[in-house]
């Protein structure tokens, strides 16, 4: 699919955008104005506002970064988090200007109406472009050199971006060696089985010009093979592309994240989202927005309520504080809402099912979350974020960093108030090593796969699981 197509769509789809934000705002305007007067000042500020919340947030996201060829779930799911970030945004704005002439209805009218625009439209675009590629032979034929695991595997990359490439088989100099051919697994689609090998490597030259192949990707370097040398020499000529893919899978353990300094190629051990400043600053305002809103709407009024009935419960402090390992294993001061009675254990020993120290109050806030509130205030300071993975008392960080190889790893970002670990049911005391190593896998998972959206994802979560109730928080 042609860049200037691509040009097209994402130009097309930046004002189309803008067209329905300001459109949707000042139907609202017209419909709203009959019931309550909003002033001509109040309308010009909203109007600023919302574009350039919105101008914001896609520049972040890079939603106008989108290829048309790509695939649509990058685009839905930067639409999803732009909407659900512009909501939270736009509602944070309401609630610190308090004008008087700006009503909820409105608000919510405002917000229904542009959300449903803005998803219909990504229908029709996603409709517009498949209808495009039908119509018009946009897909780039492809063919693979290596008949290996790389190979089998980028062929089944290829087979599922049909909108983009057509994969036309396999070139391999070993086909003939029967134990190869045995060792593809059975249950392979019929494109990736060796019946799929159209040649050697010798023959992928006469084969690609008959077939009007453009792309050739060899999972054969040239220094192992002197047919593909050969083929390099002469694809220019004929208009071929051929592009490399090597074999890392012995070298690393895990997945890899290739990127480039200057001329260098970099390997990185994983692709960590949170790296990147963009990223970083993304994350940092919705914590401040989210945090601010929390303590705002929640624990200003809850806290003195909880106040009393701790102090009822129980001699001692309000809220308890404890050294906890943050990013780059720092020590921060984390705080809670104290749940048990004062004792010299609570440095040391995690609480257990049934925990006598743990009073009545103290149960109720563990099960449905509400002792963590007081650490809001630890992610205003920078010391935490909403989600992340959750922060170890520093002894059991240096007793389970010299068990889990992997355990320092969860150190690279800053803790947080709930986690992927925790919505997916593992919180609570680590009874066992393999636990915690369940617990670390899924805080790797999460700094890898770390978007908005899956923040936002997690939080609705862990508030459904506090109404709910834990069972696993004791």
């Amino acid at each position: 699919m042609s860049s200037r197509f691509d040009y097209i769509v994402r130009v097309s789809l930046l004002l189309f955008d803008f067209l329905l934000l300001n459109g949707t705002l000042l139907i609202a305007f017209e419909i709203f104005d009959s019931y309550r007067l909003m002033l001509p000042g109040t309308r010009i500020n909203l109007i600023y506002i919302v574009n350039l919340i919105w101008l914001a947030l896609t520049a972040l996201l890079k939603m106008y970064n989108h290829r048309a060829s790509g695939r649509y779930s990058h685009l839905k799911n930067t639409t999803i988090n732009s909407l659900l970030v512009f909501a939270l945004f736009f509602g944070f704005y309401l609630v610190i200007v308090k004008q008087d002439d700006i009503s909820l209805g409105f608000a919510l009218y405002f917000m229904i109406q542009f959300v449903t625009v803005i998803c219909c439209t990504r229908l029709l675009l996603r409709t517009i472009i498949r209808a495009f590629v039908r119509n018009t032979r946009t897909r780039k034929k492809i063919a693979i050199i290596g008949f290996n695991d790389t190979g089998r595997k980028l062929a089944e990359y290829f087979s599922g971006q049909k909108t983009t490439f057509e994969f036309s088989g396999f070139f391999d100099d070993e086909m003939v060696r029967q134990q190869s051919l045995q060792a593809a697994p059975g249950d392979m689609p019929s494109n990736l089985q060796p019946a799929n090998i159209k040649g050697s490597v010798k023959d992928i030259f006469d084969y690609a010009i008959n077939n009007n192949i453009k792309e050739i990707y060899s999972t054969v370097l040239p220094d192992d093979n002197k047919n593909v040398q050969e083929l390099m020499t002469i694809a220019d000529k004929h208009f071929l592309r051929i592009k490399f893919v090597p074999d890392f899978t012995n070298m690393l353990r895990s997945s890899y994240h290739i990127n480039y300094m200057n001329h260098f190629p970099v390997i990185s051990l994983r692709d960590e989202p949170l790296e990147d400043t963009r990223n970083q600053l993304f994350k940092r305002a919705f914590d401040i927005v989210f945090s601010l809103l929390a303590l705002v709407l929640v624990v200003s009024w809850l806290y003195p309520i909880l106040a009393v009935l701790i102090k009822l419960s129980s001699p001692g402090p309000v809220v308890f504080k404890q050294l906890r390992s943050g990013q780059d294993n720092k020590p921060f001061w984390c705080y809670k809402f104290r749940t048990m009675q004062v004792n010299k254990q609570s440095d040391s020993q995690q609480a257990t099912k049934n925990d006598a120290r743990v009073t009545w109050i103290g149960n109720i806030m563990r099960k449905t979350s509400l002792d963590e509130l007081p650490q809001f205030f630890n992610v205003l300071m920078g010391e935490m974020s909403v989600v992340g993975p959750r922060p170890h008392m520093l002894m059991h960080t240096e007793q389970y960093s010299a068990i889990i190889g992997k355990f320092m790893v969860r150190h690279f970002v800053k803790p947080g108030i709930t986690g992927w670990a925790q919505i997916k049911g593992l919180r609570g005391g680590t009874e066992t090593n393999d636990l915690m190593e369940r617990r670390v896998e899924h805080d790797i998972w999460y700094m890898e796969n770390w978007s908005i959206w899956l923040d936002v994802k997690i939080i609705f979560h862990t508030v459904f699981n506090a109404f709910k109730g834990e069972t696993m928080a004791y």
